[in-house]
């Protein structure tokens, strides 16, 4: 992604948000981000796993929505067709930084260069009197909101490593031609460790609301199924047989 700049009136007063742009972008999204406050509602359509940035060691939680890479089966036809859409979907092309004023604080910001910004027609961000439109106020309660999500989701992701529920698994497709395709890099949680965990823990997990994303997470698993089928119906690609999902080697191996 391009560097953000912070969004004002004085010098983005004439943009507007291209129509359907952020469906656009999702399109293009084989994983989406998700924060934990969403798993609930994500699980109704998505199998949700845990993702680690190699890089830096964070944990992030990621929706699946095609076993193809750049690929979306949520987005036909232009347009979004499952039942939740991720906030950070219906906050695009307006993202949430830190202010260059402020280094505590927050602000909005945006690729001024996005495609998904022009002067001749969408949604106005600002009004004739440079007042933020209705859709800016919308979307700016929207990002506001995620910096709680980010730190509860951060705070999730801590306990569960320091209880070791991680569990590292590949997922592989198998299709009808016979080859063998496997997705890597994703996690989901130990149930043998988590059903192993002490009643005070359990009572800990329970009582800081952790214990039903978890569930659900565990459950969203399923979802796998109705990916495949919403693959196989794509007459490009080539049909899913079946998947199968294994420990990662390495994890297993201790290596």
């Amino acid at each position: 992604m391009a560097e953000l700049v912070e969004l004002t009136s004085g010098k983005h007063g004439k943009l507007k948000v291209v129509d359907n742009c952020a469906v656009a972008f999702a399109a293009r999204q084989h994983v989406m981000n998700l924060r934990v406050a969403e798993i609930g509602k994500a699980v109704s359509s998505f199998p949700v796993f845990f993702t680690k940035n190699t890089r830096t060691g964070d944990w992030a939680l990621s929706a699946v929505t095609s076993f193809e890479q750049g690929v979306n089966l949520f987005v036909e036809n232009d347009k979004w067709t499952a039942t939740y859409q991720p906030t950070g979907i219906q906050t695009y092309p307006l993202f949430l930084m830190r202010s260059p004023k402020d280094k505590n604080g927050y602000t909005v910001g945006i690729d001024a260069t996005s495609q998904a910004f022009s002067e001749q027609q969408g949604e106005a961000l600002f009004d004739d009197r440079g007042k933020a439109s209705l859709y800016l106020s919308r979307v700016t309660v929207l990002l506001e909101a995620d910096i709680k999500n980010d730190i509860q989701t951060y705070q999730f992701m801590q306990k569960l490593e320091e209880l070791n529920l991680f569990k590292s698994i590949d997922i592989q497709v198998h299709y009808e031609d016979g080859s063998v395709q496997t997705l890597k890099g994703l996690h989901t949680l130990d149930e043998d460790k988590l059903q192993s965990l002490q009643n005070e823990q359990l009572s800990e997990l329970n009582k800081t609301g952790y214990l039903i994303p978890m569930h659900a997470v565990l459950i969203s698993i399923y979802q796998l199924n109705a990916l495949i089928k919403k693959h196989n119906v794509v007459e490009r690609f080539t049909k899913v047989k079946k998947i199968k999902l294994e420990l990662t080697k390495d994890a297993a191996t201790g290596a």
